[in-house]
């Protein structure tokens, strides 16, 4: 499917299949008895998915033996007490899943760079499995796929569970802490007002809020992020070739900052790093009130290819229909800061090259070091 078919379609046709209501019960499905594997394969949970793959790819690591040490660290950091701080109801066929992805490998059947690797999604997204959903503070079984989760399900993604939506605040910080502490790889989140990006960068990760979408990626790296981008528009080779930003034309949007001169000092060095790069800024650039669409005209006006601004809660009310990548760009008081780059519609693919160059020069990403009652049971 082509983007543009993919943004007609919309999230309210696809996101959103019809729905009925769940047999009362008091409690969600419970955890799995997996058993972790051995100890010496625990640091490939914080490796990636390109690790992990190759892994796969050599017969020395298996999706089922993947997502069994994702389940018990779940299960370790759940029996600490930290019920209410993974926010993960898991998914019961997760296992099953896993063994039907191995046994296509075993036939030399591989999907793609997902095959195999756990996935964890909001908990709004409809599943058509044993997994409820939750629609306006009620919990219903979906009759179906949304056409995003279809689209992982093709891409080989084991759907390993279900992150806790927050009623009455619309966030993502569940997907993102869960992909922070190591409980998985990768995630889905929702946009409201910022909720992809913004508790994304709070937790040190890349995320994507793509054209005109309401679910994004959230991820540890710009390669995993596109490419779970691409399973979730249908797509194939998004390009992630830049080296370096030359000729690129960034602009600063200085309004954003002076609300933490840490914060402040971190923008400043990577503004340096995209200079050293190549990159041509234009700074600054004064922020007009106007509509996305308007944006997009003074982009093309000024032959810019990007925004640049501190990851922050205004940034999506500002613009909130256009592509929007967030990537880890330091600390501040000691807690992770994130660098936004904000695009042209359907700019995804430029802004994705731009934020992997960035990336790749800095290499911010830092994987936390949880308390250390979590790390003994982890571990």
């Amino acid at each position: 499917m082509q983007r543009s078919q993919l943004v007609r379609n919309g999230t309210a046709s696809g996101v959103t299949p019809a729905l009925s209501a769940s047999p009362t019960r008091t409690s969600r499905p419970v955890l799995g008895r997996a058993t972790a594997p051995a100890s010496p394969m625990a640091h490939l949970l914080d490796a990636g998915v390109l690790p992990q793959q190759q892994m796969m790819q050599a017969g020395k690591l298996s999706s089922h033996a993947l997502t069994s040490q994702y389940l018990a660290r779940i299960r370790s950091l759940c029996s600490l007490g930290a019920r209410q701080y993974p926010g993960i109801a898991i998914n019961p066929d997760a296992l099953k899943i896993a063994l039907d992805m191995d046994r296509e490998r075993s036939l030399h059947k591989v999907r793609g760079p997902l095959h195999g690797i756990p996935v964890v999604l909001r908990d709004d997204i409809a599943t058509a499995d044993r997994m409820t959903s939750q629609v306006q503070g009620t919990s219903l079984y979906a009759s179906c796929d949304a056409f995003i989760v279809a689209r992982l399900r093709a891409a080989g993604a084991v759907i390993i569970g279900k992150s806790n939506l927050r009623q009455w605040a619309a966030v993502s910080v569940p997907q993102a802490t869960a992909s922070w502490a190591g409980l998985t790889i990768l995630a889905v989140g929702s946009e409201a007002d910022g909720s992809i990006v913004v508790p994304a960068s709070a937790c040190g990760l890349v995320a994507i809020k793509p054209t005109g979408l309401v679910h994004g990626p959230i991820a540890s790296s710009v390669r995993e992020a596109a490419w779970l981008l691409e399973a979730l528009a249908g797509k194939t080779g998004v390009p992630l070739p830049a080296a370096h930003l030359q000729p690129c034309r960034i602009a600063v949007v200085r309004s954003l900052f002076g609300r933490c001169a840490d914060t402040d000092a971190a923008m400043e060095l990577a503004l340096l790093a995209l200079r050293e790069l190549g990159a041509e800024l234009v700074d600054p650039l004064v922020l007009p009130r106007v509509s996305d669409v308007s944006i997009e005209q003074l982009l093309q006006s000024q032959g810019l290819g990007a925004l640049v601004a501190p990851t922050c809660d205004d940034l999506p009310r500002l613009l909130p229909g256009l592509p929007h990548i967030t990537v880890p760009a330091g600390a501040a008081g000691g807690l992770p800061v994130g660098l936004s780059f904000i695009g042209p519609m359907h700019g995804e693919a430029r802004l994705l090259a731009i934020a992997y160059a960035y990336e790749q020069a800095t290499l911010h990403r830092r994987t936390p070091a949880l308390p250390s009652s979590i790390t003994v049971a982890l571990r």
